[in-house]
Order: structure tokens, then sequence, then C-alpha cells
């Protein structure tokens, strides 16, 4: 063999795949963050900027190239692992027009769901379209396979780019650690995938899950935990105990709520939460260390109903997705349900949002009254139901039944993300203190688009303080003692840095009124042991997880204890249960009113359906079969007429006019 063949042969085997694939790595790197930050600008930054981290991310794309290497059909697969990064490029650019958070490992939990729901985001083109596009891409998939030949088996430029990759991942990653440019966790997935990369932050939501198992578990380990709790006295509230004995309790989580006098350089023409502020500073309050920033409600929905903290979980992981799809969870509804309450959750928008019909069964609660079951309901501008139906379905959901009451609502009117056109109609005016300030390029065009979001929050924010004022109002003439405890779920979504606010930008702010005298004070604490201090508060320690935080909470060992207790209780061997699961998954019935069929009349070319908890979302079924259902009243549904007689007729809860919720008893009509 001469020289010119032994050239050849090593420019195939070993330089043009090397090079080959360093090159395409870094072009699909650039056109991923491209597609992430929806600029070529941007991306050139990201690499002028933060070479360190975009050559991280390339590290990463550079080491799933390689394993095509190895294969006989490395070309075919070389091509299907890029294009699969492109279309997880687009898939995060345009899952982004429809949501705040960029696609992660988590959404592949939910295909079936997302297949469900896409009808509820594209008409029918759109969605034949998507099936046409798939169908092709299959196609095209199976016309490579046969076209593109195999070839010699090559083993150094394999091995040589994946070493490489590996080797500079590692050294990459060590340096961005060490230098604290690199964060282990996410607060805020959307800004995380901006400041680290589409493809880092990517994988790691792919490997971190769960909570790993810590080191000292054991039965003893536990069996310590547990001596401890029980001869344990309270730390977390010392004072008197309000003089009430079980009385309702009402938590109302307030979307992306928070006083804006924390926002720096913007002037107001009047404060948007004045009962909120009021609330402070007449009623117990402080502010609240929250699991995320701008975005992921359900995670801290989930502290605090669990008295769990987020942070010994997978980087962007909602338990809502994983855990809790298949395992019930200790918390707070199932510990007041051993002492007779009712546990409801009262919520103004989908029941399937976070899949909460499905979780929420599984933290103890009786029953669910979301919009899908609500009538009277007005939206914003950007289809968020307005907060002010709350007060009534709370009220509603007091007087159903005659135990003491657990309510969890939920409020969804100021969830982003906020228009940025001038709203010439809007009450309450928002100036910035300078022409010149820095605003999240990135995201808007211009400093008057980023004010007129903000002054769309603003005005967000004045309708939602009212319910909480309407709401107080409203309880104060209630006879039954009842406390209500008003928080923020997270800072709202407009791209705040801690630099922009003078609060932390983990911290919003809870306050605790009541029908009933309690001691004022200001007391700051995480959302994990909200629910454990209010039931301090009321002289209550019912559940394992809310003693431990009252009486262990100032402990040196308390955060190791408290990732122990977690672990055991969710992925362990359950010994603080003696290895048995006390919490069944409860049946969960919806709303607070369900839909009844009290009478079917005939009235011309209509059959009318009487009775009573009927909504814009209810649909009759007659005789097996869904019929074109018109909304009249609460009370009364009307369909097109068909000879029924001796055939069962029911009506469904519709979530998104396909999930169906419940149903009402079959009417037989004759």
């Amino acid at each position: 063999m001469n020289v010119e063949q032994n050239k050849k042969k090593m420019n195939q085997t070993i330089i043009y795949p090397i090079f080959g694939t360093i090159v395409t790595a870094f072009l699909l790197t650039f056109i991923i963050e491209s597609l992430s930050r929806v600029s070529l600008y941007q991306a050139f930054l990201f690499l002028g900027q933060e070479p360190l981290l975009f050559f991280l991310n390339f590290s990463v794309i550079l080491i799933t190239l390689s394993i095509s290497l190895f294969t006989v059909r490395r070309k075919f697969f070389f091509l299907l692992i890029a294009v699969v990064w492109i279309i997880l490029g687009i898939v995060n650019r345009v899952v982004q027009c429809f949501r705040l958070t960029p696609i992660s490992a988590m959404d592949f939990y939910q295909v079936k769901e997302a297949i469900i729901s896409l009808p509820n985001y594209m008409n029918t083109i759109g969605l034949v379209f998507i099936a046409l596009v798939l169908v092709g891409v299959l196609v095209l998939i199976g016309v490579l396979w046969k076209k593109i030949k195999k070839s010699k088996r090559i083993m150094i430029a394999p091995f040589t780019v994946l070493l490489t990759s590996i080797l500079l991942f590692g050294i990459l990653f060590f340096t961005a650690t060490r230098d604290n440019i690199l964060q282990k966790g996410f607060d805020n997935l959307r800004d995380a995938y901006l400041e680290y990369g589409f493809a880092y932050c990517f994988s790691n939501s792919i490997f971190e899950r769960g909570i790993e198992k810590p080191k000292d578990y054991s039965s003893k380990r536990m069996a310590e935990v547990l001596k401890q709790i029980e001869e344990g006295k309270d730390k977390l509230y010392t004072g008197a105990p309000a003089k009430v004995q079980n009385p309702n309790i009402i938590m109302v989580q307030l979307e992306s709520f928070f006083d804006v006098s924390y926002l720096k350089n913007y002037t107001f023409s009047e404060n948007p939460v004045p009962n909120f502020s009021k609330l402070k500073e007449d009623y117990p309050s402080g502010f609240l260390k929250v699991p995320v920033y701008g975005a992921g409600t359900v995670n801290t929905e989930f502290e605090v109903i669990t008295g769990m903290s987020m942070k010994y979980f997978g980087t962007g992981e909602y338990p809502y997705r994983t855990v809790l799809r298949s395992k019930t969870c200790d918390s707070v509804p199932y510990n007041l349900d051993k002492i007779g309450y009712h546990s409801m959750v009262v919520h103004n928008n989908a029941a399937t949002f976070y899949n909460r019909n499905d979780v929420f069964p599984r933290l103890g609660f009786d029953n669910f009254d979301s919009a899908e079951y609500m009538n009277s309901l007005e939206y914003n501008k950007i289809g968020w139901a307005k907060d002010s139906v709350l007060t009534g379905e709370i009220l509603k959901a007091l007087t159903s039944d005659t135990n003491r009451d657990f309510i969890y609502t939920i409020t969804v009117q100021s969830h982003g993300i906020y228009p940025s056109d001038k709203d010439v109609n809007s009450r309450i005016k928002v100036i910035p203190d300078s022409k010149n300030l820095a605003y999240p390029d990135n995201l808007y065009k211009s400093l008057s688009d980023y004010t007129n979001s903000i002054e769309y929050y603003v005005n967000q924010l004045k309708e939602t303080d009212q319910f909480i004022g309407a709401l107080t109002e409203k309880l104060s003439e209630f006879k039954e003692p009842t406390v209500v405890v008003f928080y923020g779920d997270h800072l709202p979504p407009l791209s705040l840095e801690q630099k922009d606010i003078s609060l932390d930008r983990h911290s919003t702010e809870y306050a605790i009124w009541s029908n009933f005298q309690m001691e004022k004070t200001r007391y700051d604490l995480p959302a994990y042991q909200l629910s454990a201090y209010v039931l301090n508060r009321l002289g209550m320690e019912d559940g394992l997880l809310t003693k431990f935080h009252q009486r262990c909470f100032s402990d040196t060992d308390y955060e190791k204890e408290l990732k122990l207790l977690q672990y055991d209780m969710l992925y362990g061997k359950k010994y603080v249960f003696d290895k048995k699961n006390p919490d069944k998954k409860k049946d969960m019935t919806m709303g607070v009113i369900p839909p009844e069929i009290k009478d079917i009349t005939k009235e011309g070319d209509s059959l009318l359906i009487s009775g009573n908890g009927f909504t814009e979302c209810s649909m009759v079924v007659a005789d097996g079969k869904r019929c074109k259902t018109e909304f009249v009243s609460d009370s009364l549904l009307k369909i097109p007429y068909r000879q029924l007689d001796g055939k069962q007729i029911y009506v469904e809860q519709l979530a998104n006019k396909r999930s169906v919720l419940g149903k009402s008893r079959a009417f037989l009509y004759q």
C-alpha cells in the first residue's frame, strides 16, 4: 500500500470522522442555542461571554455524536442523533410559545397527556399538518436506513472523540462548579436554560430524579430520628397557641404574587396590594422561602402540603409528574383526616393542569372544585380565569358539610407570560425611573415593552388583592372559627435578577388572617415549614413531618434528618411507619355541587335537562353517545330532541372538552 493510499485511508477512518464530528457538534450547539434564545446574536453573546458554558454544552453533544461512530451504520446514526438534537431545539422553541418553562426529560413522561391536549392548542389543519410531518419523518428514516450503506467498523476515531469529549466535559464541569459559574440545582428552568445552555440542562434533567439514598439510611437510624421527634419540644413557635379548637383552615396560594414595592427602579401610581399590605401590618406574617422562581407553582404547593423540601429531589423535577403519579404521600390532608377534617381543593383553572386531578387523591384530598365545576368565570386578556370567583366557591365549600374543613385554594389570574403591548385603560400606571434602565433584551424589544408587561402584571395583582379583601370581609361574618393563610407561590416571570429587587428572589410573603384572636408576630420560614408553623399556632401537631418541623427545626442534623425522612417515606422501606403505608389513595369527588339530573322534558325540537351543578363544561350523554349540549344555566341544559324512551342519560364534566372528570348518576328517561 503506497503513501497516498495510507493517507486516504487515514483521512477516511480518522481525520474526517474526528473533525467532522467536532465541527457538527459545534454547529449543533450554536443552532440549538439560537433557537433557545430566539436570536443568532444572543447565541454569539453566549459563546463570547460564557465560552466555558458554551463548550460544556458542546461537549455534551459531542459525546452523543461520538457514540454513533462505533457502529457500522455510523452515517445513519450520526445523522439521526444530529436531527434529534435539532428537533429538540425546535420543540423547545415551540413549547415556550405556550408555557413559561422549556422542555425537559420530565415532558417525556407526559407524552400521552400532550397528545390528548393538542386539540386544545391547535385547529384541525394544524393537527393534520403535525400528523403528516410525523409520518413523513418516519418514512424518511426508513428510506435513509435503506439508502445509507454500512461502513467498515473503525476504532481509533470513535475512541478518540469519545474520550476527548468526556475529558473535556469533566474539566469544564469541574471548573464551572469550582468557580460557582454552574449551580447544582435549578430554581427556574427558563433562566437556567438561558444561563447554562440547552444541551447541558436537558441532559441534566434526564439523569437527576427522585431522592438519593442517604449513606446512613437504616432501620436503626430511622428509629433514632423517631425517638428524637417524640422526645422533642416545640421550637418552631413557642408563643401561646390560639384559644380555639380545630378551626377551619384555608390556605390561599397566590399565583406570582408579591409586593411590588420591593421592585427597584420603577414607580407605581398606587399600591396594587393594599389589602395584603394591611394584613401584613395587623396579622402574623413574614417572608416565605420558596423552591422556585418565576414558575414551578406545584413545587411550592408540594412543599406546603407535604412539609417536604424540594432541595433533595432531582434537578427540574416535579414530584406531581413523577413519584406522585403512583404513590401516596404523607400530607396535611391525611393528618387532619385523622381528627375529622374534610379536605378540599378550590382552583379556578383546569383540573388536569400538572395532573392535579390524579395527584390530589394521593395527597389525601376528599374533593376538588376545579374551573370545570364553576360558573360565572371571567377571564383576563391572556385567558386566565379571574380570582374574584373564588370567594363564592370557598364559602360554598365551607357550608357544604358539617365537618371542619381544610381548604387549599389556588389562584391563577396573575399567571404569566404578560403581554408587552400598551393598555391605555390600565388603572395603575408604571413609570421607570430612567430611560436607560437595563431590561431583559433577549425577551423584550424595548424598555417600553418591558414596562408594559410590568404594568399588566400589577393591574392583575390589584384584582387578586381585591379578592383577598372580599374573602376576609365575608369570613369576618362567618360563625365558625376560621384561619386563612395567604402566600405567594413565587415571584412573577419577569426575568428579575437579584439586583432588581430588595428581597431574595426565592422569597415571597405570607400573612395569617383569622376571625379569632392570634398573637401578632413577624417570622420568616421556608415553604415546607409553613403548614407546621400554622398548625403549631393553632395548638395542633398531627403528622410525623409536622411534629418534626415543630420540634427539631433548630437541631444540628435537621436537614440531614429531613432528607432521611423524605427518602424513607417515598422511596425507602417506610421504617417510620412500621414498613406499612398508612395513607391510602382517597376516592376523591369533583365539584362542591356535582351535576345531577332531576327531570327531562321535551320542548319543541329540544330536550331540556333540569337539575343542578351544571356548567359550561357539562356534556349530556344519552344512550352511550355524547350529545351537542347547550348550557343554559346551572340548573338547565338543552340537547337536540331524539327518541330516548327507556334510555339512560347522564351528564359528564369535561376538562379541555375531552377528559372526563366526573359524571352524574344516570337518569332513566320515560
